[in-house]
């Protein structure tokens, strides 16, 4: 049995392209219609409704705004459609084929001797016409030709229908030792209420949810529950609230579970208490506080104190996501003292400790081991890519893909969830970008993004990733970003003041990119917990510890220590400078540098230099593949081109000396990438000899105001004082 992060690995082929181009476009459609739907519903929806645009748009519709982003399992049958039900026109099988279709349809097997069985029919009679075009059957197994026939037959079905279908299916499974699946039959088929065959439901749900298989895990659990006695009802609730919490159902297990937290059977207490805390965390927003009323006995159960160590090493890892450092504390503490009262020797503990300082950037003094196979793998990938290997950390994520799931024991039982699979595939891409490979991070995560509810992981690292690739790629955020943040649960918030900035960055509006930086850090500056390149090059920086890579620090640095270069400074600095990014194995962080770089070198009137280091700047952001970020090289590289242009004289050698008058012209061009509009102004002004009352006038603003601007632009370009900044200017226009 594979993951489910391990199957969207092994399906990135060709067609995967093919149906993601798709999703994304029907997923654009659905947000502009009013209709948001998270990435992975849409493709579920487009498997199920065997590609018909339409359909999916009518299903979507029917659905709730729950459904529809991921936070309630979609129902057992998804509702019948004009596009669906349109399938009954020209289809006129005889009522023995009709009920053999409809016993197919029912089945939750393909196995064709059951069906066979419980439709008393032969394989020959399945190759008949009419039957044969709508079920196919070959190597012993079946399955109808379209899967919205299944919706049509269904909802088509009288009561009477349906319940003997369901009884013959179960007696043919039964017949073969079919128990789990027999059980399943005999509830749907019941009149009444079955109290026997909760037992065994309720076993097969846990059963199929520890495997991965969530959607059949939930539909076992609450239909045991309806035929339960309260006893069982607890625990088949249990089964489907944490099968809907290891979905990213919140919505579902919030509402099964609040109940269960203060059951007076002291295993279904605990067992509940780590999904009820991930589902009110990251659905509802809510920072879980220690409650010690909910620890067991001091003179229980190991296993059930194993369970609060687990509870709470995960609630101070939800912490650690959301900067709750305090609270995330208070949890540590208690996850030891579990952990040693339970006798788990450090087994459930130390997994949860090391996640913590990794999310939270606090240095260990003795690295803690944790050999699960999600906590492990997360870990070791985290440390190897803060280590300064990346690619390192990207092969042992492979690596454990290849591996076979063995039980973690920080979450047993949900290593295979859609969940956990989602934490995966957001630190693989994660890691790629972190490498500055932006076309193989956006690849990953649009495969994961089709199957997995990729926005959930670190708090919405994922949506926030999503964003700043498509951005880096296209130079806005593209249908599938858009959907995964419209579709976040309310629990999740992520800022997008950053991403706007970039865009405005990238389209040359640095006034524009300038103000959101400005916005973003007033806001408190708020970012994953896992840091990502954001907009050093424009406003104000922010001092605080970021959990990156080292080139990623490096690059940032680079990117601040350039800003802050005086005119007196430059030329010296520059060099180092320079010779310090060659040193960044990240094609986009390098081109970073590169591009500002490029930008001072021709504020401080070094044309050439500016260009060279544009070029280089334009190479590496192709090399990434952020195109966008390319093509904001050229638009620069073509601007200094156009004013070197402009200001030569043809009939000179081409490194002549730049005429006098044109000189302002030539630094506002240097500087229209780093200042504001209005900053602009009133460097031009300040160059060309005004005082700031005479600058205040004409630009109809408060002298005040023109001193701030003043100040400002000291601080961007380095420059000491009035006379510097007009030399800068002047010299901007000479080619050297």
């Amino acid at each position: 049995m594979t993951t489910t992060w391990q199957e969207g690995l092994r399906q990135q082929q060709p067609q995967l392209a093919d149906e993601h181009a798709t999703v994304s476009d029907i997923a654009a459609e659905l947000n502009s219609s009013g209709l948001p739907t998270a990435p992975h519903i849409v493709a579920r929806l487009f498997h199920e409704l065997d590609g018909d645009r339409a359909a999916v748009h009518e299903v979507a519709a029917a659905l709730t705004a729950a459904q529809r982003s991921g936070q309630r399992m979609l129902p057992t049958l998804l509702p019948l459609v004009p596009s669906v039900e349109a399938l009954s026109v020209g289809i006129d099988p005889g009522d023995e084929d009709r009920l053999t279709l409809l016993t197919a349809a029912l089945s939750i097997d393909d196995d064709l001797e059951p069906l066979l069985i419980a439709a008393s029919r032969s394989a020959e009679d399945l190759l008949r016409p009419g039957i044969a075009e709508h079920l196919r059957a070959s190597n012993g197994r079946f399955a109808l030709t379209r899967r919205r026939t299944a919706i049509w037959l269904q909802h088509a079905a009288t009561p009477q229908e349906t319940a003997c279908a369901h009884r013959k299916l179960e007696r043919a499974h039964r017949v073969r030792g079919d128990e789990a699946i027999a059980a399943w039959h005999a509830a749907r088929g019941a009149v009444e209420r079955r109290p026997e065959i909760a037992s065994p439901l309720t076993n097969a749900a846990g059963e199929l949810r520890d495997r991965g298989e969530t959607d059949r895990a939930f539909a076992f659990a609450i239909e045991a529950s309806e035929h339960a006695a309260p006893l069982w009802r607890e625990h088949a609730h249990l089964i489907a609230g944490t099968t809907a919490a290891s979905a990213g159902c919140f919505d579902d297990a919030n509402d099964l579970l609040a109940d269960l937290a203060s059951s007076s059977n002291h295993a279904v207490r605990a067992g509940s208490l780590t999904a009820l805390l991930i589902a009110q965390t990251c659905g509802r927003g809510t920072i879980p506080t220690l409650d010690t009323e909910a620890r067991p006995p001091r003179a229980g159960d190991p296993r059930l104190w194993r369970a609060w160590a687990r509870t709470t090493g995960l609630a101070a890892v939800l912490c650690a996501e959301r900067g709750a450092t305090s609270a995330m504390r208070s949890w540590l503490a208690e996850a030891r003292e579990a952990d040693t009262t339970a006798g788990a020797g450090g087994e459930v503990r130390d997994p949860a400790v090391a996640l913590c300082w990794m999310l939270t950037g606090e240095a260990d003094a003795d690295p803690i081991e944790a050999s699960g196979t999600f906590s492990g793998a997360l870990l070791d990938a985290l440390r190897s890519a803060m280590d300064g290997d990346v690619v390192e950390g990207r092969q042992g994520l492979a690596r454990s893909a290849l591996s076979v799931p063995e039980d973690d024991p920080l979450i047993p039982g949900f290593e295979r969830s859609p969940l956990t699979g989602a934490y995966l595939a957001v630190t693989e891409a994660l890691l790629r970008f972190w490498s500055g490979d932006i076309e193989d991070a956006r690849a990953c995560l649009a495969a994961a993004a089709l199957r997995l509810p990729v926005g959930i992981p670190f708090a919405g690292l994922g949506a926030v990733l999503a964003r700043r690739i498509d951005i880096a790629i296209d130079g806005a955020s593209g249908p599938v970003a858009r959907a995964i943040s419209a579709t976040l649960p309310d629990g999740i918030r992520i800022d997008t003041l950053v991403d706007s900035g970039l865009s405005a960055y990238l389209l040359g509006e640095s006034e524009q990119a300038a103000t959101d930086i400005a916005l973003w850090r007033d806001r408190g500056a708020p970012e994953p917990p896992l840091a990502l390149a954001g907009l050093e090059e424009v406003g104000p920086f922010v001092d605080r510890e970021r959990v990156e890579p080292p080139d990623a620090s490096a690059a940032r640095s680079l990117l601040q220590r350039i800003r802050g270069l005086t005119e007196s400074s430059w030329r010296h600095e520059h060099r180092e400078i320079a010779e310090a990014g060659r040193t960044l194995t990240s094609s986009f962080e390098r081109g970073r540098v590169e591009a500002l770089l490029g930008s001072t070198s021709l504020v401080h009137g070094d044309l050439p230099g500016g260009r060279r280091h544009l070029r280089a700047a334009r190479r590496l952001f192709e090399d990434a593949g952020a195109h966008a970020w390319k093509d904001a090289m050229d638009a620069r590289i073509a601007g200094v081109r156009t004013t070197q242009d402009a200001m030569s004289d043809p009939m000179t050698d081409p490194i002549a000396v730049i005429r006098d008058d044109d000189a302002l012209a030539a630094g506002r061009a240097a500087w229209e990438t780093l200042l504001t509009q209005r900053e602009l102004e009133v460097a031009m002004r300040v160059a060309a000899g005004s005082e700031n009352r005479e600058i205040a006038t004409a630009l109809d603003v408060s002298v005040r105001t023109v001193e701030v601007h003043v100040r400002h632009l000291f601080d961007k370009l380095g420059a000491r004082n009035r006379v510097e900044l007009a030399v800068m200017a002047h010299r901007a226009g000479r080619v050297f």
